[in-house]
């Protein structure tokens, strides 16, 4: 029994072709030969790829909104930087706003029930107006 019968990349290996006559089958055994290329080079980057999906997940911000700070608001924002709890300005105003948000969530919750109201007695005026 040969030694490397079972290592995909020696010759003789299971993904290798095997000598054979020109024949249908020979372009099959090609064909096999590229996809077990292909596979062993995907797989070879699989570990990079999925590390920089999950990074640009974590980073992707949908909206970009350019702010005026006070001195204050912005030394804060530089010291989370320095300290190295953020890579940049623009993360960590992202968490502190978010932050803020969440804080504040009754305040938005009672804002957002007074324009659903108000949205509906705008509907009604319309429908009393309309023929």
């Amino acid at each position: 029994m040969n030694e490397h019968q079972n290592d995909p990349n020696q010759e003789g290996g299971p993904l290798t072709p095997q000598s054979q006559p020109q024949s249908s089958g020979s372009r099959a055994v090609e064909t096999i030969e590229e996809i077990a290329s292909t596979l062993r080079d995907l797989f070879s980057r699989v570990p990079d790829t999925v590390s920089k999906a999950v990074e640009r997940a974590i980073n992707v911000r949908d909206t970009t909104a350019l702010v005026r700070l006070s001195d204050a608001s912005s030394d804060s924002i530089d010291t989370l930087v320095s300290a190295g709890i953020f890579k940049s300005r623009s993360e960590a105003a992202s968490f502190l706003i978010d932050e803020g948000i969440k804080a504040q969530s009754s305040l938005f919750q009672q804002i957002q029930d007074k324009l659903t109201e108000i949205e509906k007695l705008r509907e009604e005026l319309r429908t009393s107006i309309s023929p």
